[in-house]
This record gives C-alpha cells, structure tokens and sequence, in this order.
C-alpha cells in the first residue's frame, strides 16, 4: 500500500507535458542561407535570420515526432542518449537534398539541422541552430490549428 502512495504521489508530479507520454518542444532557432552558382564558384546571395520557431510533439514511447509548422503527420525517430537523430537524401528531377537535424529532446536542448541541395549548376545551403525548451501542449495545438488555416 504504501508503494501505491508513492507510485500516486509520482504521477501527480509529472509534468503535464509528460503526462500523456508526449513531449512538446519550442527551439528558437537563427539561420543562414548560402546560395553558390557552382560553374563560377560564385555566392549569389546569403541570408541570416533570427528566432525561427520550431514546435514539436515528440512521442518518447512509440519513437516519433510531429512538426506543427508544416508536414502534420508522425515522422519516425531515432532517439540516442537523448538526441533526436534524422538523416535523408533524396535526389528528384536532378536536384540532390541532403538533410541531418539533432535535436535534444530528453531534456531538451540545442537543435540544429543542415539542408543542402544542388544540381549542376546551383546549390543552396541552409543551417539552423538553437536551443529548445519543453512548452505545455496548448502551445503546439495553437501553432497546429494557426498553420492549417
């Protein structure tokens, strides 16, 4: 009985993020774009910017993650020592992408993902870091409904 009382006594003090088995996460993220004509070797244009939102919902029991930004839908995950692990290439119509984020997910913490794509004349390189921090689910559920309108 009195295993029970902690066992209670534990359920209640788990945080509300955690109290469905999910974990909602806000990174605030700053970016640069580089844009290279490769025939000249030449930077067509670069861009940086600041406090880009990224907001997840992160399934730490099935292993999957969903952005509320854009793609709704469960993407599977790979979780090591804490540290969301993504990694893809593709190549499409002769353009090749490459993609790797990590994130820290459990506890939350830096983030940073890298996009690079190119064809034979043009590439694009995009990179984003920052740090993420656990928000309450009300907060991914408002960025969800605000990118499907």
């Amino acid at each position: 009985m009195k295993y029970l009382s902690l066992l209670s006594a534990l359920l209640l003090s788990a945080s509300p993020a955690l109290a469905d088995d999910y974990l909602y996460l806000q990174c605030h993220t700053k970016f640069s774009k580089i844009t290279k004509n490769l025939r000249v070797n030449k930077i067509i244009e670069s861009q940086e910017g600041v406090d880009i939102p990224l907001i997840s919902k992160v399934d730490l029991i099935d292993n999957r993650i969903m952005g509320a930004q854009s793609n709704p839908g469960w993407e599977e995950m790979e979780i090591v020592n804490g540290v969301y692990i993504f990694e893809e290439e593709d190549l499409e119509n002769g353009v090749t992408t490459s993609i790797s984020m990590s994130m820290q997910v459990d506890p939350p913490g830096q983030v940073t993902l890298n996009i690079l794509s190119r064809d034979d004349d043009v590439s694009n390189s995009i990179e984003m870091t920052g740090m993420c921090k656990e928000v309450d689910a009300s907060v991914f559920e408002k960025a969800l409904k605000a990118s499907e309108s």
